[in-house]
């Protein structure tokens, strides 16, 4: 089956060189670099950057950023502008979410700067200071967490909330079919998986609060 149109996918992205002192933008030849770098096979190339972008999705998704698609969008941009620019990258994967917890925090310093009423400020301050605490602490926690998993079951976990709608039907049948075992029991064995990872996120929090 071929691959997505590449091109298309990354449409509302791919522009022209950017003057300077104007915001970087992904250009064709940028594009293409960043998929070589997937594979140099140009189908296999394809096929990674569409699972890379949906992983980008979830991994704002599942720590509450709004816009989650236009972060990760604006993480594969920095990734493919470091990588033209030379960028030796090892671990494809771990640069892409190191550059994601980077655009994470960056969206979680924007909110904090929107405007306030003079009368809310005080309030809104200390709010703001709560809240970035909790979410510094809980990403911690959840890539603690997420990391500490067996690696079969981070695997799984990461697998079974990767795609939408009929996509994920598909996928997690797919992926029922691979453990050779009945799409109920994935299920289950899913939902234990999140369980686990969900107590071992609040033990961390409220260890971390005391």
């Amino acid at each position: 089956m071929s691959p997505p149109d590449l091109e298309s996918t990354a449409q509302h992205k791919v522009g022209t060189s950017a003057p300077v002192k104007q915001k970087w933008t992904l250009t064709q030849d940028a594009f293409d670099t960043l998929l070589k770098s997937f594979s140099a096979d140009r189908e296999q190339a394809g096929a990674q950057y569409e699972i890379m972008r949906r992983k980008l999705m979830r991994f704002f998704e599942w720590r509450s950023v709004s816009g989650a698609e236009e972060c990760a969008d604006e993480t594969i941009n920095r990734v493919a502008r470091r990588i033209q620019e030379g960028q030796a990258v090892e671990n494809l994967q771990s640069y892409f979410y190191g550059v994601a917890r980077m655009v994470f925090m960056e969206a979680i310093k924007l909110r904090e700067r929107a405007p306030v009423g003079l009368d809310d400020a005080s309030q809104s301050l200390r709010e703001q200071v709560q809240e970035e605490s909790s979410v510094d602490t809980r990403l911690r926690c959840f890539d603690d967490c997420l990391e500490n998993l067996p690696p079969e079951s981070r695997q799984l976990i990461m697998d079974y909330y990767q795609e939408e709608r009929r996509a994920k039907i598909e996928l997690r049948q797919d992926l029922a079919n691979r453990l050779h075992i009945p799409l109920n029991a994935l299920r289950i064995r899913a939902h234990r998986i999140r369980m686990s990872l969900e107590r071992c996120i609040t033990t961390c929090m409220q260890a971390a609060n005391m």
